[in-house]
């Protein structure tokens, strides 16, 4: 079956010389239909600049990026927006909602740009909401929603245009416990009852839990596998265990920080944070 996404060789250089920066180092990734990868790692691993080449929104230094066996990678720049609207659906940690539009004219927008006629657009954004669960929010602004309520719109844009591939950027680093299993459940019913490609980077260990995949990202080179991870519990960032700064016993249970400076915030009050 031929890959939805396919990135052969991928590397992503910024600079030149002594301060060139290598972000993506010879990545290779097949995602096939239906098929949910997460790709962890540490911040400042590469995992933003890696979906952003996938996306089409950076052209990668060497290596190819395909599509449903469509080298996109290698396509003049003005081609590129049409197939970021056609084949793929962006979810971002932020929403990156327009903050003058009711929900349904922010999923409605994406058809409007795809052609489709108003008043069809119209009805299928009201659709897409009512089926995540929007039915009553449909003329509320974004300043008028809870987190969980803009990232169901943002997943509501996403499907609009019925693309193949959905990229989701941290999808719930902005959002509380309960309305994060909410949207990690969305994102597999979304896979694997409409047939979808998704890619996820997080830090997020729970969506391990539907990942068919799990790729560990560290220093730009990509592999098969979680590193074995921890999560501070002073600043809240995921860490590999071999990378863990300090540590402290508590109660019985081992807790791994990312600095010094957590560790004895962690020491003074650790009831606040176990």
């Amino acid at each position: 079956m031929e890959a939805v996404l396919e990135l052969k060789s991928v590397s992503k250089v910024y600079g030149s010389g002594h301060t060139a920066v290598k972000a993506v180092d010879n990545a290779d990734l097949a995602v096939g239909p239906g098929e949910i990868v997460l790709i962890m790692g540490p911040s400042g691993s590469g995992k933003t600049t890696l979906l952003s080449i996938a996306g089409c929104l950076l052209k990668p230094s060497a290596g190819t990026v395909s599509m449903d066996g469509l080298s996109v990678s290698s396509l003049d720049e003005r081609r590129l927006p049409g197939i970021r609207l056609a084949k793929i659906g962006f979810i971002f940690q932020s929403f990156n909602l327009l903050s003058a539009l009711t929900a349904r004219e922010n999923v409605q927008v994406v058809l409007d740009f795809s052609g489709m006629p108003r008043r069809l657009a119209g009805k299928r954004a009201a659709d897409l909401l009512i089926e995540l669960g929007m039915g009553a929010r449909l003329n509320h602004r974004p300043d008028q929603l809870s987190g969980g309520e803009k990232q169901r719109v943002a997943i509501a844009r996403a499907l609009a245009n019925e693309p193949h591939l959905i990229l989701a950027d941290e999808p719930t680093a902005n959002l509380d416990s309960k309305t994060g299993h909410i949207v990690v459940e969305l994102l597999n019913k979304i896979a694997k009852e409409r047939g979808k490609s998704v890619v996820i980077v997080s830090h997020d260990m729970r969506i391990m839990d539907i990942a068919d995949r799990v790729l560990q990202l560290e220093d730009g080179r990509l592999r098969e596998g979680a590193a074995s991870l921890a999560t501070d519990p002073v600043c809240g960032m995921v860490i590999a265990l071999e990378k863990a700064v300090a540590t402290f016993e508590y109660e019985g249970k081992t807790y791994y920080f990312c600095s010094l400076t957590c560790r004895e915030r962690f020491a003074a009050l650790p009831s606040d944070y176990a």
